[in-house]
């Protein structure tokens, strides 16, 4: 195929993006689309999997993992990214690789700010990011409105209308962003209220509404009511709630505070210079999501100048969970190492516009990655959505998740690669991989319990 681009290139009759388009056009011969419907057949054990993971994670967090993953099939597949990493890069696949978040279910999806204050919604979790086929995502996208869909009972002869609708929304995009000057493509917007205009009915525009005012409420100092308390001597100090949310000890602390001076030499220089105003009030170890829940993660609170406050979250960054399986003995800080880095550059290229604090450091055997906590940042329940709503919901973050491939230069071989036929052939694909989903649900059940 990069013998056949660069014969291309030389032809100078056509763009740049047109010999792009007719390289994956021409990949329809070596790869079929409807090769993309073909469900994965190589075994694996799904309850090794896990184990394999959790030997990385706190002991004393595991069942607390346990019962938020088995809630539900759907929690179930938002937490084990890594059983379908391995059940994709082992089926069959396109081989048109941009950089893909490589876990793009529809929870993965949020609100947050951008540095001018405004209110954007785009891809937020970038943890398995990676180079992978793009189709990938898109999968992982459609398999997880299936489940969240049949969570709502909704009717089965709809959602497969809904997730082949919300195939075609990504097709098209993909192939209107690559009709478009890559300055376009880049300065696209996520802003909140240009994406929602094209939802349904007054009752989408009331429950945005609602999730904006709430999302615009949600600042640091908000953060800081909530989650310190003030103590006899006049200082903030965090809540502590174990196990999730813990004080660490002495030496971990100094510890951590060297190494976010660290941190600050990889942000942004008004950022650097900004930070260099405050300084570190306390920091705490606190879990959130499934998925990562039982990683070592922190926040850390910081008073500034005028006694402002800021709280930032510091979150180890593991190797892609496909590297971490039953065949991985040990993670080493040279393969650990630039973890933090990876997830940063990722956010940075897969969303429109991000945190300004974004950065990263190591720290012993460890890479981390910090962000901001909580800052405008709000989801939306989509157990909570009318039918209507879920499928407009569906639909946008297919949307998003083109803009976001079409950073890649060879999403245009995808955009070529690309015709009616893959709608089908990936619904066909996500619905038929409701079986795995289910049958490793069941089996991590038995190991662990449904607590």
């Amino acid at each position: 195929m990069l013998a056949e681009l660069a014969a291309l290139r030389q032809t100078k009759d056509i763009t740049a993006v047109a010999a792009l388009r007719a390289t994956g056009k021409a990949q329809r011969k070596t790869v079929p689309i409807a090769q993309l419907a073909t469900p994965p057949s190589r075994p694996r054990d799904a309850v090794a999997f896990i184990a394999a993971i959790e030997r990385r994670l706190i002991p004393e967090l595991l069942p607390q993992r346990h019962a938020k993953m088995l809630a539900s099939p759907a929690a179930f597949f938002r937490g084990t990214a890594e059983l379908m990493a391995y059940d994709l890069s082992h089926g069959s696949q396109s081989g048109i690789r941009v950089l893909t978040d490589g876990d793009a279910h529809l929870q993965n999806f949020g609100f947050y700010a951008s540095p001018e204050r405004h209110l954007l919604f785009d891809l937020n979790d970038f943890d398995e990011a990676a180079p992978n086929s793009f189709e990938f995502d898109v999968k992982r996208l459609l398999t997880s409105t299936y489940l969240l869909g049949a969570s709502a009972h909704y009717d089965e002869a709809e959602m497969d209308a809904l997730v082949q609708d919300a195939a075609k929304t990504y097709r098209k995009t993909l192939k209107h962003a690559f009709k478009q000057p890559a300055l376009t493509r880049f300065y696209a917007s996520t802003n909140v209220d240009t994406l929602m205009q094209g939802l349904p009915g007054p009752d989408n525009a009331a429950l945005i509404a609602q999730i904006k005012h709430k999302a615009e409420k949600r600042d640091h100092e908000s953060v800081v009511k909530k989650y310190t308390v003030m103590t006899a001597s006049g200082q903030l100090r965090f809540k502590d709630s174990a196990p999730t949310t813990v004080h660490i000890a002495a030496d971990t602390e100094v510890a951590l505070m060297q190494a976010l001076v660290r941190y600050q030499q990889t942000t942004r220089p008004d950022t650097a210079l900004l930070l260099s105003q405050y300084r570190v009030t306390d920091i705490v170890r606190h879990s959130v999501g499934i998925g990562s829940f039982g990683t070592t993660c922190y926040l850390v609170l910081l008073t500034g100048l005028g006694d402002s406050h800021l709280v930032l979250q510091v979150k180890e960054a593991l190797p892609r969970r496909r590297e971490l399986g039953p065949d991985r003995l040990t993670i080493t800080q040279q393969l650990e190492a630039s973890e933090g880095q990876r997830i940063i550059a990722a956010t940075q290229i897969l969303q429109k516009a991000s945190d300004p604090f974004l950065g990263w450091f190591n720290l012993g055997d460890k890479s981390f990655y910090v962000r901001q906590f909580r800052d405008m940042k709000e989801s939306i329940d989509v157990t909570e959505l009318s039918q209507p709503q879920f499928s407009a919901y569906a639909r946008l973050c297919s949307y998003l998740l083109a803009l976001a491939h079409a950073q890649s230069p060879l999403g245009a071989v995808a955009a070529g690669y690309l015709n009616k036929s893959f709608d089908e052939a990936v619904q066909t694909w996500a619905k038929a991989y409701l079986h795995q989903v289910v049958a490793d649900f069941a089996a991590v059940a038995e190991q662990y319990g449904t607590a």
